[in-house]
């Protein structure tokens, strides 16, 4: 490939008009032109051809200075176990509420309840209606 691109010079990146209103790509591809132009600069030589094949323009920064900005877990990890934390401090009490709010008030159910109704329907009579 250096070879057509030394005989050629910069005609071998270039699109080729033929004809009239013709173009063939160039004899050498763009991609091509990019390996050789990394061998060149490997080599320690000068690109001459940059205004035609420039390379990837050179960043002064790297991205996020190098270091890697890793999962959105492993951010958040942290202010999601105080979230956890929290709410299992509050557990017990919300656990006591919830039994306090389904236990049957025996002394509020009638006695004819007592005789007639199940345990369900005594729930259903007195405990569900009470949570709607």
């Amino acid at each position: 490939m250096s070879h057509i691109l030394r005989r050629l010079g910069e005609a071998a990146l270039q699109f080729r008009k033929v004809g009239g209103s013709k173009f063939l790509p160039p004899i050498i591809s763009r991609r091509r032109a990019m390996v050789l132009r990394k061998e060149w600069l490997a080599e320690g030589k000068e690109w001459p051809y940059e205004h035609i094949v420039p390379g990837k323009p050179k960043n002064e920064q790297p991205y996020n200075n190098g270091k890697q900005r890793g999962h959105k877990r492993f951010a958040e990890q942290a202010e999601r176990q105080q979230k956890i934390d929290a709410a299992m401090a509050k557990m017990p009490q919300m656990i006591a509420d919830y039994r306090a709010s389904r236990r049957i008030p025996w002394d509020a159910v009638s006695p004819a309840d007592k005789l007639l109704l199940t345990v369900r329907q005594i729930r259903e009579k007195y405990v569900y209606k009470k949570l709607k």
